[in-house]
């Protein structure tokens, strides 16, 4: 299990960590944390905005904490916290062997998020605790698809026909939200195969580039790029070396970027599907 401990009390993470870890010392037995704030101790990826948002005058506020207890016990009233009542059964309820601090279990809480997150979302949550690792020093996964799957077939749940839609998008091999996202606009929404996720390209039997989706028979791939790849300078002259090693390796490289995934997604289904029925014209 990873550990838990308090990060910068300025951003939204931190302050969660800093809150949870003041509430532990006088949380009864019998609760919990869950929902949003379970998912932000196991440091898995939700919309901000669950946990903080501002106010109409622009100042931050914090959502309270999310505390579980199981019925017939009454939940918590106490400020700051919200108190959430669970049917027995219904979450798993795990310790963190360092802080002591009791929470969902993975699989449990995100069965549980059916009832706040979007179906994107949910597949979003999902890969990110099934991810396995990209680098020997990366964690284990915290949860399998099979135990999320085992999750969601516990009761009928608020969402429980949301989390069922998104159970069949998950994979393990998705590195980040916005891959997922990619993913999903793709092949749900535009009706494309399905890519292989973080393709690793070799030279010699050794590893040069992982590409976010890559369709390996069509040596075509799409690599995401965020915000920093465009301000940071260095980042920037990294991408266009990659971006060269894997031309000459005969890849054809689709830069994707947020607003593809938002305002464009039509068009960006467009581009994919003809770069992919051009290139099987001149191979047939």
């Amino acid at each position: 299990m990873r550990t838990f401990h308090a990060e910068d009390p300025d951003d939204a993470p931190g302050s969660v960590f800093r809150r949870v870890q003041e509430y532990a010392e006088v949380m009864p037995a019998s609760q919990f944390f869950c929902l949003a704030t379970a998912c932000v101790l196991w440091r898995a990826p939700i919309p901000p905005g669950l946990m903080r948002r501002r106010d109409a005058s622009g100042v931050f506020v914090e959502s309270p904490l999310d505390v579980g207890v199981f019925l017939p016990d009454r939940a918590s009233r106490t400020r700051g916290v919200r108190g959430r009542s669970i049917a027995p059964g219904w979450a798993d309820v795990v310790t963190a062997p360092v802080d002591g601090i009791r929470l969902t279990s993975p699989a449990s809480t995100w069965a549980m998020m059916g009832q706040v997150l979007s179906e994107d979302e949910l597949v979003i949550l999902g890969d990110a605790l099934v991810r396995m690792p990209q680098r020997d020093a990366d964690p284990p996964p915290l949860a399998t698809v099979d135990e999320l799957r085992r999750a969601a077939e516990v009761g009928r749940r608020p969402g429980v026909l949301r989390i069922r839609e998104a159970l069949p998008f998950i994979r393990t091999r998705s590195w980040s939200p916005q891959e997922t996202r990619m993913r999903l606009v793709l092949v749900r929404d535009g009706g494309l195969p399905e890519p292989e996720l973080n393709w690793p390209v070799l030279v010699d039997r050794a590893v040069v580039a992982n590409i976010d989706l890559a369709y390996p028979d069509l040596m075509l791939g799409l690599e995401y790029d965020g915000e920093h790849h465009m301000t940071d300078a260095a980042q920037w002259a990294k991408d266009i070396r990659r971006l060269e090693m894997l031309a000459d390796l005969g890849w054809s490289i689709m830069r994707v970027t947020k607003r593809d995934l938002d305002s464009l997604r039509g068009p960006f289904i467009a581009r994919v599907r003809s770069r992919v029925l051009g290139i099987r014209r001149r191979s047939s």
